[in-house]
């Protein structure tokens, strides 16, 4: 099992510049797809789960 995949002969500053992360702050679009995702998760349970669950129970 090695150890690590840097290239042979790299020092840990030269692996450093690949790693160039400022915040950890959250860009605008993935909270929209975030919501969207939780919302048209909200409106399947709501239009097809409940019902379909009606017919099993």
């Amino acid at each position: 099992m090695t150890k690590h995949r840097a290239a042979p002969g790299t020092s840990p500053a030269e692996e450093n510049k690949f790693h160039t992360y400022t915040t950890h702050r959250i860009p605008w679009f993935v909270r929209f797809i975030w919501i969207c995702f939780w919302i048209g998760l909200v409106w399947y349970i709501v239009r097809w789960a409940i019902p379909s669950a009606k017919n099993y129970f």
